[in-house]
């Protein structure tokens, strides 16, 4: 990977002559956010995947939406009535989209649900209820994840939102592997889940190149690939298909060993309308859970890339029209928030609210107006910049710059897939604030190498101020 010349005429011409990047579709947009000058660009106008650069216009609605100390509440409580230690009725759980619930990258405890939940039937004193777990997740519709590449949903990283989130909706699954060539063995998994079917043909190879394909709300999985030989056990980071569900049978185990029996099959909104029965309402309070505050979720969606807690933000901002939440309604407040704010909406293809999906698009001059326009707005301003991790030291940056420096302080959104790597954010030093844009689509190169030709533009640009 050699540059054709070592004496480009600009920094972006250096970028652009190495061999890796020659078929490379590269954009950059670099500029003083006051007053607008502009530093260094290429492909301005150019529309290119942006990955999880579409976490910056999420966190912008949401932002525009809600304050950071606004929380979600889950409400849990039961039907019938209670006689004795018994009681005639369902527990009911009413989903609010939360995706930190029970989830481990939460603030809270992981168990702090659970044991809530069980110290309010303790203190009723209940020993046994006639009817079932119910989890409504009725104020999310369903759907929305068409637009993700099949061998995207089995893992964790494309699990599905729900009305109610769970456990980050991930699952481990376990398996045994022995010799190259043999078939690795399924142990278990880590938590009670419905009923599911594993169509194993993993075979044990030289590498973890495992493939992990299944479908929302379907119970069958396909495991393809390949696993490392010889490990005791060897976890796979699997999506749940249906997260209430899972979240049913989860409760309703949970109370079975906190010597709680409960005579009825776990359900679900959906699976009662499925069989023509109707949703039960809560009739008696039991418990409510808050969420994490939504400036911790934005901390956790932009440090760390979480894709869970970007589909869950930007279906909260439909609840501001409507009373159940769905991504085309989402998706179109989404716009309108962006247009109000001066954004050229025309120049962006939103399709989810994490960029999991190809189907996003953006140019690099799109995002740097984002950026801008976000900096100047009274309700977003530091907010958003407080909550992007600094390069080379937090979250999905914290490789960029880690053996060299900037004087200054850049902090960044970071956006990657296969052949695609993009960076967007601040760039800050002796009192000027810059709008930072970077991507590529179909390099050639490692992602860490384009990570060095990035360092290398930005020292190239921002050393000599």
């Amino acid at each position: 990977m050699t540059a054709v010349s070592l004496y480009a005429a600009t920094p972006i011409d250096r970028l652009m002559q190495h061999d890796d990047m020659r078929r490379a579709s590269v954009g950059v947009y670099i500029a003083d956010v006051d007053t607008r000058e502009v530093l260094a660009q290429c492909n301005a106008d150019k529309a290119l995947v942006p990955a999880s650069l579409v976490k910056l216009f999420t966190a912008t609605a949401v932002m525009k939406s809600y304050n950071d100390a606004m929380r979600w509440h889950t409400h849990v409580g039961y039907t019938g009535c209670v006689v004795d230690t018994i009681l005639h009725g369902d527990i009911v759980v009413r989903g609010a989209i939360d995706p930190s619930l029970a989830n481990g990258s939460s603030v809270q405890p992981t168990t702090a649900f659970l044991d809530s939940l069980l110290g309010a039937l303790s203190q009723l004193h209940i020993r046994r209820i006639t009817g079932r777990v119910v989890v409504d997740a009725s104020v999310c519709a369903m759907g929305g994840w068409a637009e993700w590449m099949a061998e995207d949903l089995g893992f964790y990283y494309g699990a599905a939102c729900f009305g109610a989130n769970y456990k980050g909706n991930e699952y481990q699954l376990y398996l045994h592997t022995d010799s190259v060539g043999s078939q690795p063995r399924i142990l278990g998994v880590s938590m009670p889940t419905p009923e599911l079917y594993y169509h194993n043909h993993l075979v044990v190879g030289a590498k973890d190149r495992s493939e992990v394909y299944t479908a929302p709300y379907s119970p069958h999985c396909v495991l393809m690939g390949t696993l490392p030989a010889h490990r005791d056990s060897v976890a796979l980071r699997c999506a749940m298909p249906d997260a209430p569900l899972f979240m049913a049978h989860d409760l309703h185990q949970a109370l079975h060993r906190a010597g709680i029996v409960v005579d009825g099959t776990p359900a679900t909104d959906r699976t009662l309308c499925e069989e023509g029965e109707s949703i039960p309402h809560i009739e008696h309070q039991l418990y409510v859970h808050a969420s994490d505050s939504l400036g911790e979720m934005l901390r956790e969606m932009l440090h760390n890339s979480n894709n869970l807690y970007a589909e869950s933000l930007l279906r909260y901002v439909a609840l501001s029209r409507d009373t159940i939440a769905s991504l085309p309604t989402a998706l179109s407040y989404e716009r309108s928030i962006l247009s109000g704010m001066g954004i050229d909406t025309l120049a962006i293809n939103l399709t989810d609210g994490s960029g999991l999906s190809r189907k996003n698009v953006a140019t690099p001059q799109l995002l740097a107006s984002l950026l801008i326009e976000a900096y100047r707005d009274t309700a977003i301003g530091n907010r958003l910049l407080s909550k992007l991790p600094q390069a080379g030291r937090e979250g999905t940056v914290r490789y960029l710059f880690s053996r060299h420096t900037l004087p200054g302080t850049l902090r960044l959104k970071s956006g990657s897939m296969g052949g695609v790597l993009c960076y967007a954010g601040y760039y800050q030093h002796a009192g000027k604030t810059y709008a930072v844009v970077l991507m590529s689509n179909n390099h050639s190169a490692k992602s860490s190498v384009v990570r060095g030709y990035y360092e290398r533009l930005l020292h190239d640009i921002f050393a000599p101020l």
